[in-house]
């Protein structure tokens, strides 16, 4: 073999390896190319999908009696904590004062309507929510709650002494 056909030879190889090399490039490239728009089209239509996608969620089945239940659940828990105020109260005004009973009455009673304020609070937060939840929210039930102290202060006029009314009929 000559020295031509070596050089040749080794030519070749280098030719073949640089065609190789460019031909994956153009690959990476092409997929590059092609990765890059798939995404820009979703970055662009992202907007106009997730409307859909939204609406078509909030109104399924599902979420619509989901959503219609929560009120009515939220409501029975706020009566729920009153009844307990209640009880509690009533209980507080058997105890003596300073005593460890009364103490604990009187934070299970701080508790509680702690947890009343919060309860109404979701409940006014969710009945705002126009788009989603507070839509399906049933005509029966009052659209906010007042969040005042229960029990009403002595000598104070409130209508159904400041009891929560969730359903009229």
């Amino acid at each position: 073999m000559s020295i031509w056909n070596e050089r040749e030879q080794r030519l070749n190889y280098w030719t073949t390896g640089f065609w190789a090399a460019f031909i994956i490039v153009v690959i990476i490239g092409f997929w590059l190319v092609i990765a890059s728009t798939i995404w820009g089209l979703r970055v662009a239509t992202a907007g106009i999908y997730g409307r859909g996608e939204a609406h078509i969620q909030i109104q399924s089945a599902p979420f619509r009696l989901e959503a219609y239940q929560s009120f009515f659940d939220q409501c029975a828990s706020i009566q729920g904590l009153e009844g307990q105020i209640d009880e509690l109260t009533a209980q507080l005004a058997q105890l003596e004062p300073g005593t460890r009973a009364y103490n604990y009455t009187l934070s299970s009673l701080t508790g509680a309507k702690g947890l009343r304020h919060n309860a109404i609070a979701k409940y006014n937060q969710d009945a705002l929510k126009d788009y989603t939840e507070g839509q399906f929210r049933d005509n029966d039930l009052p659209y906010q709650l007042v969040d005042s102290d229960y029990p009403p202060g002595s000598g104070a006029v409130v209508p159904n002494g400041g009891k929560t009314v969730c359903a009229v009929r």
